[in-house]
């Protein structure tokens, strides 16, 4: 249901020249993610799960922002969590504090960018953020978001969390001074950095 849906979202984009390659191979993200921009022809990539939707104008905002200004590698998509219920709001209010920081992950990224990274696929859940950090160059964010339909209850959610969290060693390998692996800046900065600490105490 929710792919239908994600491919009929792109259709009603304003940008209408896309190549659209859907992955469905059984394994893990990552190794999905790979295989599709294996397969891609595009100049561009835009990273999508089956239950995010573009709004209309996404695409096409993406395209013209690298096309203006050839420094931009990657681009950010603010994301909005529109599952039903408290948790389904809680979330979303969350989720609005990390666009464009370290616990975010760029989604739209220019192809023939040097040195172009694929993911790690023996990372979990943290292979978004290895895959990030491995995009060098200016990374901006765009002006109009996606709407994820993640319907996901409290037990699910920590559940997924847990398993996320197998890989946490590795990736500290990896990035031993990342800053989204400290206390202060993922419980802390996050929500007060560049004035969001209005909206924090807002609500």
């Amino acid at each position: 249901r929710h792919v239908a849906e994600c491919k009929a979202a792109i259709a009603a984009s304003t940008y209408k020249n896309v190549e659209v390659i859907v992955v469905d191979e059984g394994k893990e993200r990552s190794y999905q993610r790979n295989f599709g921009m294996n397969k891609a022809q595009g100049k561009y990539l835009l990273i999508l799960d089956s239950d995010m939707m573009v709004t209309p104008y996404v695409i096409e905002n993406c395209v013209m922002l690298m096309e203006l200004y050839k420094y931009i590698v990657a681009m950010y998509i603010p994301e909005h969590i529109v599952t039903p219920g408290w948790f389904g709001r809680l979330r979303n209010w969350e989720r609005q504090f990390y666009n464009g920081t370290l616990v975010d992950c760029v989604r739209f990224i220019r192809r023939d960018m040097p040195n172009f990274p694929l993911f790690d696929e023996t990372l979990h859940g943290v292979e978004d953020s290895d895959w990030e950090r491995r995009i060098i160059g200016v990374k901006a964010t765009c002006s109009y978001p996606v709407n994820h339909h993640d319907k996901c209850g409290v037990v699910s959610y920590l559940k997924k969390k847990k398993y996320y969290a197998q890989c946490l060693g590795k990736y500290k390998a990896k990035h031993p001074n990342d800053k989204l692996l400290t206390f202060k800046y993922r419980c802390f900065d996050v929500y007060v950095q560049n004035g969001k600490w209005k909206r924090l105490l807002q609500k």
